[in-house]
């Protein structure tokens, strides 16, 4: 009978400590779930979070991208434009120069040519001059001298000098290809003291070159009545197609 209780008491504590341990187990478990559940909701949490990162950064990058192409591609358009530009300017300095050449190259071929007939005016006058002295004497030399001063004379009469009168202008000075006698000097200074207000002084000079005639220089008034400047002027007609 002792034995039967005491086998009871066992089974009893036995079963008691069964059920503790398994409720022990039980609240184990279900707390390390209730956990592991938590943990898992936080983790999706994280995840969820995690991917919208990723998915606004991958959005960022994507607008930054198209940001970066939109930039390039303006400064592709840009450069473009500029390159035109810059190309438009070479080709328009490089017309500039060939037109520059092109005109200096022009000039260059009229100044030779005018120098070529300049030449040719001066030879031809330097002809002129010993063609005159091999057929006129200086008889004949002397009245074409004679007929250009009176010419000149006449055209000085109704010249207006009126521009010199006070400037303080009392010296001419006269050129000739012969020398003036009394009555042609005393003419001259008449006309020109009459013409400028005041008694007028001659400076002269006797030039060959001029083959025949006179130059009269009195301040800024000049007329040149020779028979060189008759030459030369109807050479500049030749030359100009007169």
């Amino acid at each position: 009978m002792l034995l039967i209780t005491f086998i009871i008491i066992n089974l009893a504590m036995f079963l008691a400590m069964v059920f503790v341990f398994r409720k022990a187990m039980i609240t184990s478990s279900y707390d390390e779930t209730k956990r592991l559940q938590q943990q898992n909701l936080e983790n999706s949490q994280k995840a969820a979070e995690l991917e919208q990162k990723i998915e606004e950064a991958e959005k960022h990058y994507k607008e930054k991208l198209t940001r970066a192409e939109d930039e390039i591609n303006k400064l592709k358009e840009r450069a473009g434009k500029e390159a035109e530009v810059l190309k438009e300017q070479m080709v328009g300095k490089a017309k500039e120069e060939r037109d520059r050449l092109i005109e200096q190259a022009i000039n260059a071929k009229e100044k030779l040519r005018e120098d070529i007939e300049g030449g040719l005016v001066e030879k031809s006058l330097e002809v002129s001059h010993r063609i005159i002295a091999e057929i006129l004497n200086s008889e004949h030399l002397k009245l074409v001298y004679d007929a250009f001063l009176k010419e000149v004379f006449e055209a000085m009469e109704k010249m207006d000098l009126g521009a010199l009168k006070g400037a303080d202008v009392k010296q001419c000075r006269v050129q000739t290809s012969h020398a003036l006698d009394p009555q042609q000097r005393e003419k001259l200074i008449k006309i020109l003291s009459e013409r400028v207000g005041e008694k007028v002084s001659l400076e002269e000079v006797t030039d060959k070159g001029l083959i025949a005639g006179i130059i009269v220089q009195i301040g800024s008034f000049r007329i040149d009545g020779s028979l060189a400047a008759k030459f030369r002027k109807a050479a500049e007609n030749i030359r100009h197609g007169g």
